[in-house]
């Protein structure tokens, strides 16, 4: 079955990977509300992006991503109307704007032969890796995908990969999810979660976590920084 896009996501947070700030709207009052951010505790207009809702099937997250910030009521209530009548029932997704990175992908995926599997993909590289993933599995993902080009500490940008496949990996290691596939933007020391699409077998079970220091054993030195 194909899991619902914002329960995907709930399900990321769940497992501690930074997703962008989002919310399915369906209507400009909607939208507008959730740029407002009325429920934060500093609330005040941010500037925001809205996507068509396309099918939940991995293949599908991120596709046609082009990024308008919108910074004025008006600017949204234009892009809703152009996206509202796209077959959706006038669901759109609104989300936080996030900075500018490295686009990726991270897929997963269920074989035959070998079990669960995690793809790292850019626009130019693509490497995989068997899980459960240790810090040295984590590592060689990283140091392979060539595409990988940041500004600053390169130490500190693959640490943070290496983090967050490590999190994806227990991700998809304990839960029933047996394809997904991620659209991610990498930043000198963050990342952010921009798209999620998932199947499972069965609905969706939020195991209990562990705690704070030992869900992240493994990414001990590891601290994000910047706009999550």
């Amino acid at each position: 079955m194909t899991i619902d896009k914002m329960e995907a996501l709930e399900l990321l947070k769940h497992y501690k990977i930074n997703v962008a700030r989002s919310k399915i709207v369906d209507s400009p009052e909607d939208a507008i509300a959730f740029a407002e951010r009325r429920t934060a505790k500093d609330p005040r207009f941010m500037p925001i992006v809205l996507h068509s809702i396309i099918s939940g099937a991995p293949g599908n997250a991120g596709s046609a991503r082009a990024e308008s910030a919108l910074h004025t009521e008006e600017a949204i209530r234009l892009a809703y109307e152009s996206l509202a009548g796209t077959g959706t029932n006038g669901k759109v997704l609104a989300q936080a704007v996030t900075d500018p990175g490295t686009d990726v992908t991270i897929v997963g995926r269920t074989q035959e032969d070998l079990g669960k599997v995690i793809v790292l993909s850019s626009a130019t590289h693509s490497v995989e890796r068997m899980i459960p993933l240790d810090l040295a599995g984590a590592e060689l993902l990283a140091l392979n995908l060539q595409a990988f080009h940041h500004h600053g500490s390169s130490e500190k940008a693959h640490r943070m990969l290496e983090h967050l496949l490590l999190r994806v990996s227990d991700f998809f290691e304990d839960s029933t999810v047996t394809e997904f596939l991620l659209a991610v933007r990498l930043h000198e020391n963050s990342y952010t979660v921009l798209d999620a699409s998932m199947t499972s077998p069965k609905a969706l079970h939020f195991k209990e976590r562990l705690g704070r220091h030992a869900q992240d054993k493994r990414g001990a030195g590891y601290h994000a920084s910047g706009h999550q």
